[in-house]
């Protein structure tokens, strides 16, 4: 009988024991859970993260390649994994695929470029993709010049229709005068990478005001000379009478004086010039 104590105690400090190894399992157990959970999330983040990332990429890369006249004929896959950009697909030269692959690697967020281009001669252009380039630029120059008619307070308000099929202008609908045309068709020949101007705006009293012959004259050879890019019209007046076509104002340079004379002397119907621009390098007339 008096060994009953010591066995009872016995018992509870195994029992007890078993309790503390079963808390200690569960709560080892819970914290090994939690870890793996947590680094399975942070793993899970990172992934999304990087695939939103590699997707933003991609879509750069294909952008940039369909701007270049001379790659977007072409079929060109790219594909993005972790900054690493990987282009697939055929082009007809050796230049053409490594122009390909300078414009990916100059692309933001392009960490490296594996160039799985292929040179076929025979390589087919696409049709649809060779056009776009153009259709852009055809839309680019129709919204700055639909926005620069929109600035201008003489024809803010007057109902001008603009339409642009291959870098050409073509300007329709009425203007109170011939001013107001004027004002209308320097602003579109204006636009960077306009390469002529068509369609006919009408001036509702055109009866009564006229364009003359020296103004349609002089209205040509300014286009000619905006067609240049590298004659400088902000401070240059064009007049013509009777084919003689006078420059007066400032340029920038006397070579830029001298071109501007030769585009001149070369618009049809020009019979002479007279070029009183002033150059820096020569005295102020």
């Amino acid at each position: 009988m008096g060994s009953f104590p010591s066995s009872r105690s016995g018992r509870i400090s195994i029992a007890i024991l078993i309790v503390l190894l079963l808390v200690v399992l569960v709560v080892g157990g819970a914290l090994y859970y939690w870890r793996s959970s947590e680094t399975s999330l942070w793993e899970m983040l990172r992934s999304v993260k990087d695939s939103s990332q590699d997707a933003a990429t991609t879509s750069k890369v294909k952008t940039a390649l369909l701007l270049s006249k001379h790659v977007s004929a072409f079929n060109i896959k790219a594909t993005t994994s972790r900054g690493e950009v990987t282009l697939s697909g055929e082009v007809p030269t050796e230049e053409t695929r490594r122009l390909a692959g300078a414009i990916a690697q100059d692309t933001s967020g392009v960490a490296q470029v594996r160039n799985n281009l292929t040179v076929n001669p025979g390589a087919g252009r696409n049709s649809d993709m060779a056009n776009l380039g153009e259709r852009v630029a055809d839309l680019e120059i129709k919204t700055i010049v639909i926005d620069q008619l929109a600035q201008n307070p003489e024809l803010k308000d007057k109902r001008l229709t603009v339409q642009v099929t291959k870098r050409i202008v073509t300007l329709d609908g009425t203007v109170d005068s011939p001013a107001q045309k004027r004002a209308a068709e320097q602003i579109a020949v204006q636009v960077a990478g306009v390469q002529g101007l068509a369609g006919q705006l009408i001036v509702t009293n055109a009866q009564t005001s006229p364009e003359s012959a020296d103004d349609k004259l002089a209205r040509r050879v300014e286009f000619e000379l905006y067609s240049t890019r590298a004659v400088s019209l902000k401070n240059v007046q064009i007049r013509s009478q009777g084919g003689t076509v006078m420059l007066t104002g400032a340029v920038t340079s006397r070579a830029e004086k001298l071109l501007a004379e030769r585009v001149t002397q070369s618009v049809e119907g020009v019979n002479k010039v007279v070029n009183n621009l002033n150059a820096p390098e020569e005295p102020a007339r």
